[in-house]
């Protein structure tokens, strides 16, 4: 290719691509689905096993109730920023005969508390979303934001860079295994702690509650 055409496909201003990319940043499930199971991570509707050194950044999180319906989300109600999440009586569905059987044959609520982390991979760009349902996975999900939140406060802005976790814990049904996130490094942020040494950054614990830890979903 010349130098001419190359220069003649140089964009001028809009492209559109900024605009369409805010389309997809409303979406709460973004790139490839990730998912913890038996102590592994997976991603993909193949469940492909993840590196265990693939480093991601922490971009966002969110909360959801997710409606089920045959075997597929069909609803999101979404928590809003500054509001509560809304409590489950408020969202229908809750005549239990009218529940369809989940894995273990028994009415299953259709709404799942849900919860929701974006990820990025720094070398490829390539998006990914954790979602979770079990308890284990909701409180590392909650341990990450905590621990990032008090990192802000030593350098605004900052996002932390993680690998994918996991660690066993005791439970009434056996040995069961939790998700953790674990932080290695941090980028971005305003430099307001630059001068600072950076601190020692350990996986974080998860949550030691009492329930199987299994996040698959079904497709």
């Amino acid at each position: 290719m010349s130098e001419s055409t190359q220069n003649s496909l140089v964009p001028i201003g809009d492209d559109g691509f900024e605009a369409a990319a805010a389309e997809g940043a409303e979406r709460i499930l973004k790139g490839d689905l990730l998912k913890f199971s038996d102590g592994h991570w997976l991603v993909g509707r193949e469940a492909v096993l993840i590196k265990q050194d693939l480093r991601l950044v922490a971009m966002g999180t969110a909360a959801a109730w997710v409606r089920w319906a045959g075997g597929k989300p069909d609803k999101y109600v979404v928590r809003q920023a500054g509001a509560p999440f809304p409590e489950r009586e408020e969202l229908g569905d809750n005549d239990e005969a009218l529940w369809e059987p989940g894995p273990d044959d028994k009415p299953r609520d259709p709404w799942q508390s849900t919860r929701f982390v974006h990820l990025v991979n720094p070398e490829t760009a390539g998006l990914y979303t954790f979602s979770t349902t079990s308890w284990g996975g909701r409180g590392a999900v909650i341990d990450l934001a905590d621990a990032i939140v008090r990192y802000r406060h030593a350098r605004s802005g900052a996002c932390h860079v993680v690998t994918l976790g996991s660690a066993p814990m005791q439970t009434k049904f056996g040995k069961k295994w939790r998700p953790v996130f674990q932080i290695v490094d941090w980028v971005g942020g305003d430099g307001t702690a630059e001068a600072r040494p950076k601190p020692e950054l350990k996986m974080i614990p998860g949550t030691t509650n009492e329930r199987v830890l299994d996040d698959s979903i079904p497709y």
